[in-house]
């Protein structure tokens, strides 16, 4: 019976969350294990893999930064010709720059924004396709991921495989901005 349910939840949908109600509801935690362990995998890696990238997510969007210099850069060269475009967008440029070391920016880091801005459900469909992007480069397992250890094994072995494979990351960025292209954000 529980076979059939399995069956049954892989061709309704193959969301987490039935996944893991037929799971719970049938009371098998290996399910739910799995899914809480694909969870932190997907999390983990994100998180490796924006050590070195610095993805951030802009809120408001770079529409308004663009506009900042380019007003400050307009003024200037009304008033300066040349050299007062290029002074204008010098202040313009020093505006963005002092604002962001004050912490007033229209950014905000990609695991902010996907903890904060997505829903629990939007989050989980979103690590579910990446997973799926991920299983198709390589032999990706979650049977042993309970160990501590283990699981930065994994992450770091996931990274590598990411680094080798440009193409892999595009599809990683590209639903990454369509999930954030839902919330009217995108990445920087």
């Amino acid at each position: 019976m529980l076979l059939v349910l399995h069956i049954l939840c892989t061709i309704v949908s193959s969301s987490l969350y039935l996944k893991i109600f037929f799971a719970t509801t049938f009371s098998t935690n290996t399910a739910m294990e799995v899914a809480i362990q694909l969870i932190q995998l997907i999390e983990n890696l994100l998180k490796e893999l924006l050590k070195t990238r610095k993805v951030l997510v802009p809120v408001a969007g770079a529409l308004t930064d663009a506009a900042t210099v380019g007003f400050t850069t307009l003024v200037g060269s009304s008033i300066g010709g040349p050299v007062g475009a290029v002074a204008g967008g010098a202040v313009g440029a020093g505006i963005l720059g002092v604002s962001r070391a004050l912490g007033h920016c229209n950014y905000k880091p990609l695991m902010t924004a996907l903890t904060e801005d997505l829903t629990e459900e939007e989050r989980n469909n979103l690590y579910e396709r990446i997973w799926g992007k991920l299983k198709a480069y390589g032999n990706c397992s979650l049977n042993q991921l309970k160990d501590p250890a283990v699981m930065d094994s994994a992450v770091t072995e996931l990274k590598k495989t990411v680094d080798e494979n440009p193409d892999l990351m595009k599809n990683v960025e590209n639903e990454l901005n369509e999930t954030l292209g839902k919330k009217k954000m995108i990445l920087d």
